[in-house]
């Protein structure tokens, strides 16, 4: 049996026979640390392969998209996709939101940090539909004028829970309340979602053209969302819902709900 669409988005959007629309996901640069003899070569690029099977199951056709590409490449790159997925990785300079490290900072990559902040910039600048997952949704915020706790548990002191869990993905480690009347409960169909968690960064100024869609129960805000779909579909959330997507239809409908989006966009874009 089909199942019903489950936003007003996606009953005014539904795919009807058309060319799935191209959704860029972000990949990451990993260095192997073992025996050269048993692995020549490495450097690789990888992205998690549930980052790729969500967009695939929501219909759309996922790029991914090397760290190690120039920004002009890159430039040409956007111009032949519908949709951008930002995935998760390591800690975003802090330079990028006017601080200073402290010394709870995480890794840095600075190619990778100038690599994505050009192709996020790019994407803004085409009104494409932008989907930030962990580190893409802190990426997001900072590209549109926002800031980020660097260390949350350092900087927020008591009271604030475990957001780094060391269970599998597919496991929840707490829960999100999810706002009244926001984007992310007409997509998820809840107010309270169980999720994953792997940050220990955090949203600390808002950007101005964001709103904030769940928090957890210490007030870390874990998802954002366009303050104006009507103007562009941006959603960011804190959680991983490609590892959640056999827990309940909330996390797949992020997926869906992003790749309407792309089809939407792609068929705005070809009609202009």
């Amino acid at each position: 049996m089909e199942r019903k669409p489950r936003t007003d988005f996606e009953v005014k959007h539904l795919r009807r026979g058309v060319a799935s629309p191209r959704i860029g996901v972000t990949a990451a640069l990993k260095e192997e640390t073992g025996s050269v003899a048993q692995e020549p070569s490495k450097r690789f690029v990888r992205t998690d392969l549930d980052y790729v099977e969500g967009v695939s199951e929501a219909g759309g056709l996922p790029v991914v998209i090397p760290p190690s590409l120039t920004l002009r490449a890159a430039e040409d790159l956007l111009d032949g996709l519908d949709g951008l997925l930002l995935s998760g990785g390591p800690d975003l300079d802090p330079a990028y939101y006017g601080e200073e490290p402290i010394p709870e900072l995480g890794t840095t990559i600075p190619g990778w940090d100038a690599l994505e902040m050009g192709l996020l910039g790019l994407a803004l600048e085409r009104g494409m539909p932008i989907f930030g997952i962990c580190r893409g949704m802190q990426m997001l915020n900072v590209a549109l004028g926002g800031t980020l706790y660097q260390d949350v548990p350092s900087q927020l002191g008591a009271g604030v829970i475990n957001h780094c869990q060391t269970t599998p993905k597919r496991q929840v480690s707490h829960r999100v309340e999810v706002l009244d009347h926001s984007y992310l409960a007409e997509v998820t169909g809840r107010q309270s979602v169980g999720v994953n968690s792997y940050h220990h960064q955090g949203i600390k100024g808002l950007a101005d053209a964001l709103a904030v869609a769940a928090r957890s129960a210490d007030g870390v805000i874990e998802a954002l969302e366009s303050r104006d779909f009507s103007d562009r579909w941006l959603v960011g959330v804190q959680w991983h819902p490609e590892g959640m997507r056999d827990n309940g239809i909330g996390h797949r409908g992020l997926f869906e709900a992003h790749v309407c989006a792309a089809e939407h966009h792609g068929s705005r874009s070809a009609a202009a």
